[in-house]
C-alpha cells in the first residue's frame, strides 16, 4: 500500500501545476523531497512548517490517522466537563506529548544546508501569545522541537523578535486577538494566511532572497506561498508532503478515544 501510494504521488509530482517560475507538487516519498532540498543555494529560503512536516505525536488521541476521531472525542470532553475545563486538560496532555520524526534525515539536512550558508525557516501555523495561564503558548511548540537537534535561530542571527501587530489574528471562542511573532528562526502565524505573515515578515527583515522552497503538508498553505511567489516574482518550489498521512500506529475508534478521555477526566478530579 505504501509502495502505491507513493507511486501516486510522485506521478501527481509529474504532472504538477507550473506557471513560470513556481512550481508545486505533491509527495510522500523522503527522497523527492531530499532532492529539490539539495537544490537550494545562498539565494534561497527554505520554508518548513512543523507539524506533520518535521515532528508528528505519537500520542494515540493526537495521531494523524485519528484526526476525524479527535475532533469528535475532543466534542465530547467539552460537553462533559465545559470548554474551559476541556481546554485545562488538554494543555496539561500535551505538555507530557511525546513526538517523532516525520523523516530522519531531516535535521542532517537542514545542518547541512545551513552549513552551506542556506537559509531555513519555520512557518507554523501555531498560535503566541497567553492561553489558558501559560504567557507563551508558543513555546510548547519549541519545547516540542527541542529534542530534535533542530537550530533555526543559526539562520537569523541578528534578527531580533518580532511581532506582527499589523495582523491582528482573532480567537472567536475566547474574544481574543493575538498577533503572529517571530523567533530564533520560527514564525507563529496563528492561523493567519501564511502567504500574508511571510510577506510581512520579507518587509521586516534585510536579508533578500530570489528563490523559495516551501514544505507543508497541507494544501492550503502551499497554494498560499504559490500565489506569494507569483506576486512577488520569486522563483519557487512548493511542496505537499505528505509522508505522515502512511503513519497508520495507534488507530482508534472513537469509542476508544472517549475511553481514554474518561480515564483522563478522572485523573484530573473532574466531573461531568
Amino acid at each position: 500500500m505504501r509502495k502505491f501510494l507513493c507511486l501516486a504521488a510522485l506521478l501527481l509530482a509529474i504532472g504538477c501545476s507550473s506557471n513560470g517560475p513556481v512550481e508545486t507538487l505533491v509527495t510522500y516519498d523522503d527522497k523527492v523531497l531530499q532532492q529539490i532540498l539539495e537544490k537550494a543555494d545562498k539565494d534561497t529560503l527554505v520554508i518548513f512548517d512543523c507539524d506533520k512536516v518535521l515532528i508528528v505525536p505519537t500520542d494515540m488521541l493526537f495521531s494523524p490517522a485519528n484526526k476525524s476521531n479527535y475532533k469528535k472525542a475532543i466534542r465530547y470532553l467539552n460537553k462533559k466537563v465545559g470548554f474551559s475545563k476541556a481546554d485545562d486538560i488538554l494543555l496539561d496532555l500535551r505538555k507530557r506529548y511525546k513526538f517523532r520524526l516525520v523523516n530522519d534525515e531531516l535535521p542532517n539536512i537542514i545542518r547541512n544546508m545551513q552549513a552551506q550558508g542556506v537559509t531555513v525557516l519555520v512557518l507554523t501555523s501555531h498560535w503566541a501569545g497567553e492561553f489558558h495561564g501559560i504567557k507563551a503558548v508558543e513555546n510548547l511548540r519549541k519545547n516540542e522541537l527541542a529534542p530534535f537537534d533542530f537550530d533555526f535561530k543559526k539562520s537569523w542571527n541578528g534578527v531580533d523578535k518580532i511581532t506582527f501587530y499589523e495582523l491582528p489574528a482573532k480567537l472567536p471562542k475566547y474574544n481574543v486577538t493575538r498577533y503572529p511573532v517571530f523567533e530564533n528562526g520560527i514564525i507563529f502565524a496563528c492561523d493567519l494566511d501564511k502567504g500574508t505573515v511571510l510577506q510581512k515578515f520579507l518587509e521586516r527583515i534585510p536579508q533578500k532572497f530570489s528563490k523559495i522552497i516551501f514544505v507543508d503538508d497541507k494544501m492550503k498553505n502551499v497554494r498560499s506561498i504559490e500565489r506569494f511567489c507569483k506576486t512577488n516574482n520569486i522563483s519557487g518550489k512548493c511542496v505537499q508532503y505528505k509522508k505522515a498521512k502512511l503513519f497508520k500506529k495507534n488507530e482508534a475508534k472513537s469509542q476508544d478515544l472517549e475511553r481514554e478521555l474518561d480515564k483522563i477526566i478522572n485523573s484530573h478530579g473532574f466531573r461531568s
